[in-house]
């Protein structure tokens, strides 16, 4: 089994090389039919490779938007849900592809800070259950007009660093046991002072910006926000540094909720229920919080379906098709997108509707209600 396959037009093999190397150099096991074995069939390997591997990069070019061959194999990875989409020369997805979200890779050359390549790397770590591995501080070739590093000191500034930074560190060593031994003996009730500021001082230096530390069971996640971050996503981390663990993601235009806190890591809660901590700078909250359109009845089906609990006789006069728009304007009012083309047309034409997520949480009241119009939508009338 491979990590990733890679569909492309033989037309961009040169392109896709560097693709796949880069890929490869991220620690991930990859397939492109470069490797094509003599004595097998293209149509049997292609079909084996595709449903054995866990991604499929489909680099989309004039060229392979025209190939049969490349449409078929990106058809096959949508169906099993291992879509990563590319494009290399500001060529859009055809049809019906240009409805999922593609990183452009035209003005890539190899950066592993490059938005477009760090969405690549984003989806391979979601699809294959594991993060890139980091790129190695020699492999990333400098282009030959670059200066020379001026990170890097000079070998004499480096040797005369070294003895100066640890005479420091004695001085500093020698004044801390001076005051250390001249201090009076802590009381009992005081004794846990020096612990507490040991632990604050590890903090700090760990990170700068932590703020202090939010106990779960005061929390109240009230304000809706949204990412405003150029990359196009934000990692969510277990704690309140750059080098804690990362839990979750939010993309671009994604709502989640967080609060008023202080320090700049905040506390955020995604509708899946993933809560961790953003850097606040990349935090934009939506004018009114968490609180819904207050008037979404223009145009709904039933309009206080998201307050009360729904009885049979509320539902009766429905048609099928009437029953599922009601069951959607229930995710509509959270501002959900939707993967339906009619319903997302349906509920864009409404003048509460804002798309803001992929996903949505329902309330109790919502959920019983979404069962019951659910099933309305199966009964004849």
């Amino acid at each position: 089994m491979v990590d990733v396959f890679i569909s492309y037009s033989r037309d961009n093999k040169a392109r896709v090389a560097e693709i796949a190397n880069a890929v490869a150099a991220a620690g991930y096991d990859v397939w492109w039919d470069a490797e094509l074995p003599p004595h097998r069939s293209y149509g049997d390997v292609i079909t084996e490779k595709i449903g054995s591997a866990k991604a499929a990069i489909v680099v989309w070019s004039q060229t392979s938007a025209q190939s049969e061959w490349v449409r078929a194999e990106a058809d096959v990875a949508r169906n099993q849900k291992k879509l990563v989409q590319t494009s290399i020369d500001d060529v859009m997805p055809p049809l019906p592809f240009n409805q999922i979200q593609f990183a452009e890779l035209a003005d890539w050359n190899g950066e592993p800070d490059h938005r477009g390549w760090r969405k690549v790397l984003m989806s391979l770590e979601d699809l294959c259950g594991r993060e890139a591995a980091p790129v190695a501080a020699s492999q990333p070739a400098p282009p030959k007009s670059a200066p020379v590093d001026r990170q890097d000191p000079p070998p004499a500034r480096k040797s005369s660093f070294l003895p100066r930074a640890l005479l420091g560190l004695a001085v500093v060593a020698v004044a801390l046991l001076a005051w250390k031994l001249l201090q009076p003996s802590p009381s009992p009730a005081t004794a846990v002072a020096p612990a507490k500021v040991a632990a604050t001082t590890a903090s700090k230096e760990t990170d700068k910006s932590a703020a202090p530390t939010i106990t779960p069971s005061a929390e109240a996640f009230t304000l809706a926000a949204v990412i405003d971050d150029p990359d196009g996503f934000t990692n969510i981390r277990s704690g309140q540094s750059t080098k804690a663990a990362i839990i979750g993601k939010v993309l671009e235009g994604e709502k989640f909720l967080t609060y008023q806190q202080p320090g700049s890591w905040w506390r955020v809660r995604k509708a899946d229920g993933t809560t961790g901590y953003m850097f606040r700078k990349y935090i934009r909250l939506i004018e009114g919080g968490a609180t819904p359109p207050t008037d979404t009845s223009k145009g709904a089906i039933i309009a206080d379906s998201s307050k009360r609990v729904l009885t049979a006789a509320d539902v009766a006069g429905l048609t099928p098709e009437q029953a599922r728009l009601a069951r959607n304007e229930i995710f509509a009012r959270h501002g959900l997108r939707f993967k339906d083309p009619s319903l997302q047309a349906y509920f864009t034409s409404l003048p509460w509707y804002r798309p803001t997520s992929d996903s949505v949480a329902l309330s109790a009241v919502e959920k019983a209600n979404v069962a019951l119009l659910q099933s309305a939508e199966t009964v004849p009338q």
